[in-house]
């Protein structure tokens, strides 16, 4: 059972279910009408608010609730699914649903890499905020071999509840007293300063860091000789190589190589079946660029999957044999995305979030991705391949 509930319903697997834009005994009946009997409810702050059961096992019916139901346009439904699967021990889900529609969806587990809806990014500013999203917010603790992460689970889980907490304003009772106290890991990862506060274009302008019709891996942590053997010995030998700073790099014709397994090989490059080749575990990490155009498959179109093995990922991040960020660049692509580690400069430029006006003034905004690629090499300090 969660510990962020104001009462504990023993017996029972409960919904927290608060709505806004609506009569609140339109929303209760609502609830009733599609068998769940509220537990317990109230109104506060402008919210109605109502506890009940997930399923209602006494009448066989095991159905979610289809809460864009009770959403009609002009309102807000906010829910919490405290345990969607007890058995399993799995964690709670967050949905947030407006003008009929499912905004925004996310599990407790996995947040910090994929969140889905029509605007993924809606509270990406204030969980970023908060220090529960983004580069700092993630345990790094666990690789001395010796610390657990779910000693600080729970007082994590309470940070991020406290962060949706305050960005809606919900009442408390339902919700039990949140305090602020921080995860036994260490101090919160906070933001430096305000999002939002650099300029859309702030990104310097340069050289594209990857060709139209190409495909790169950069690497930090062999030099180029290494890169570029590592490749040939895998049937993909570099049709450019180079070096500069940190980074090692290669590139491919596109129309040469299968671009999903290059990207893959990019991945495999920083993980333990090339440990020994490198002298080490993490020691290498890797960016795959493509500078090809995002595939066009409608999966493509909604969730963080690889799309095709011709249409990789247009940006990946690799550390540890794993893509840590991986997401499609330009006309929005960049709400569907695997990974947080760019979410400040996405949000500071206009790309991700509420705030995205620089579309509505120029339809051709990032059109072609061109500001995510400078963001990217940027953050990275990428040389250019071309």
């Amino acid at each position: 059972m969660t510990t962020w509930l104001h009462d504990t319903f023993p017996g029972h697997e409960v919904n927290l279910a608060f709505a806004r834009g609506l009569p609140a005994d339109a929303f209760f009946e609502g609830l009733r009408e599609q068998n769940r009997e509220p537990l317990a409810r109230g109104e506060a702050n402008g919210w109605a608010w109502a506890v009940h059961d997930m399923i209602n096992e006494e009448d066989d019916d095991y159905e979610e609730v289809d809460y864009g139901r009770l959403c009609p346009r002009g309102a807000e439904v906010v829910v919490f699914v405290t345990e969607p699967c007890s058995a399993k021990a799995h964690g709670p889900h967050f949905v947030y649903y407006r003008d009929e529609r499912t905004t925004l969806f996310f599990s407790f587990e996995d947040f910090r890499q994929q969140r889905v809806g029509d605007n993924p990014d809606y509270l990406s500013s204030e969980l970023f905020a908060a220090g529960v999203i983004g580069p700092a917010a993630e345990c790094e603790e666990w690789k001395d071999g010796a610390h657990d992460c779910y000693e600080h689970e729970d007082a994590d889980e309470l940070r991020l509840v406290r962060a949706i907490v305050d960005a809606f304003g919900l009442p408390s009772p339902p919700l039990a007293a949140l305090p602020l106290a921080p995860s036994p890991r260490g101090k919160p990862p906070v933001a430096t300063g305000p999002v939002g506060a650099e300029p859309v274009g702030a990104v310097s302008e340069s050289r594209p860091v990857v060709a139209p019709g190409t495909y790169a891996v950069h690497a930090r942590g062999v030099d180029v000789a290494e890169l570029a053997a590592a490749c040939a010995d895998a049937g993909y030998p570099a049709r450019t190589q180079g070096e500069s700073g940190s980074w090692a790099w290669v590139t491919w014709d596109a129309a040469a190589v299968r671009g999903g397994e290059v990207s893959q090989l990019a991945g495999f490059l920083t993980g333990f079946r090339y440990d020994e080749r490198f002298g080490g575990p993490d020691r290498v990490e890797t960016v795959f660029l493509a500078g090809t155009p995002a595939c066009a498959c409608a999966n493509g179109q909604n969730y963080g999957i690889q799309h095709c093995e011709d249409h990789p990922f247009q940006f990946l991040n690799s550390r540890g044999g794993f893509g840590q960020t991986y997401f499609n660049v330009g006309r929005g692509r960049e709400t569907q995305r695997h990974g947080d580690l760019l979410i400040r400069e996405l949000l500071a430029a206009g790309i991700v979030g509420r705030d995205t006006s620089a579309y509505d003034a120029d339809p051709d905004f990032n059109a072609d991705g061109a500001v995510t690629m400078r963001i990217i090499a940027g953050h990275f300090g990428l040389p250019a391949t071309t």
